[in-house]
């Protein structure tokens, strides 16, 4: 008597979009790990934050800067100070030692992005000069996109 074999094939289905407005932190984790391995396989390239911050005698953060250094870029991300902390030099002192540590991370550029109701006088005071914007955002303000050669 002959034993026949039988296989059993699974449907695999196909993948789906989910729109999630809170996705699980290492989910995000893992698109940000991705383009990081894509762009390194081009250009040979990592990425590096820089982190600095303004800091009070408990160590409570005052404000600071987050910024990306990569391709010879520096992008700043955010610059925020609390309310009592601005008009007091403490902005200017943050973008200059962000981009001091940029450039010891052989940035040559910087760029960002701000709105018309935040800090567009202060980054231009700077040296940060705009190359594009878009109108109508947040109903009639304006996005900015600031550049500055560091060296």
């Amino acid at each position: 008597m002959t034993k026949s074999l039988r296989l059993q094939v699974t449907h695999i289905s196909e993948p789906i979009i989910a729109i999630e407005n809170n996705p699980p932190d290492e989910d995000i984790r893992l698109l940000w790990d991705g383009i990081a391995e894509y762009n390194f396989s081009q250009t040979g390239l990592k990425g590096q934050p820089i982190l600095v911050f303004l800091r009070n005698e408990q160590h409570q953060v005052m404000g600071g800067a987050y910024g990306w250094a990569n391709f010879g870029w520096l992008h700043i991300r955010v610059l925020w100070l609390r309310e009592d902390q601005r008009q007091r030099g403490w902005g200017t002192r943050l973008v200059q030692a962000t981009e001091a540590e940029a450039i010891k991370r052989g940035c040559r550029h910087s760029y960002l992005e701000t709105f018309s109701f935040q800090a567009l006088g202060f980054y231009q005071k700077n040296g940060y000069r705009v190359f594009g914007e878009l109108e109508k955002v947040a109903g009639d303000h304006k996005w900015y996109f600031l550049k500055k050669d560091l060296c």
